[in-house]
């Protein structure tokens, strides 16, 4: 039977046959997973404990964490804070020392107390007694505001994290 479409010029009649199908590769069987949580702390260099109550820092604080591969929880409170903890483990603590309902040295005696955390403490009272009283409520290091991130860095280092 002739096919009733036309030709072009010089080209001679063919008949089409079919393509061969590409051969697929056998792909390599996913690994289990063990859950989200296990693959995402697998991916974590620790759970940290972020507690600032000013907004634009906590929020600054929370982006640049995260893009060091922490998870991290923020709170704008002692409060909050607490109210994280009773929800969720946490390896270490990054703390404001003046919040609206009380202070980080508190909160860092209670915590390490309770669950030897560890913190560093973030403070715009930058005397020689505020580190001292810093050390004394289980702080491993006292910075001051404002942060810079390279001193951040080599202190979450130095801390093993």
């Amino acid at each position: 039977m002739k096919s009733t479409r036309a030709r072009k010029p010089g080209r001679p009649r063919t008949a089409s046959k079919p393509k061969p199908k590409a051969k697929l590769k056998a792909r390599p069987k996913p690994k289990a997973r063990k859950g989200p949580a296990a693959a995402k702390a697998a991916r974590s260099r620790g759970r940290l404990l972020l507690v600032e109550d000013h907004d634009p820092t906590r929020h600054a604080l929370l982006r640049l964490l995260v893009s060091r591969k922490f998870d991290v929880s923020g709170a704008a409170s002692i409060a909050e804070a607490w109210a994280l903890v009773a929800k969720e483990k946490f390896d270490f603590l990054v703390s404001d020392i003046g919040l609206p309902d009380g202070d980080g040295y508190l909160l860092m005696r209670e915590l390490q107390d309770r669950f030897g955390l560890k913190g560093i403490a973030l403070t715009g009272f930058d005397m020689e007694d505020d580190a001292k009283l810093s050390k004394e409520a289980g702080f491993s290091a006292h910075l001051t505001k404002p942060i810079q991130i390279r001193i951040l860095d080599e202190t979450l280092a130095s801390l093993g994290l």
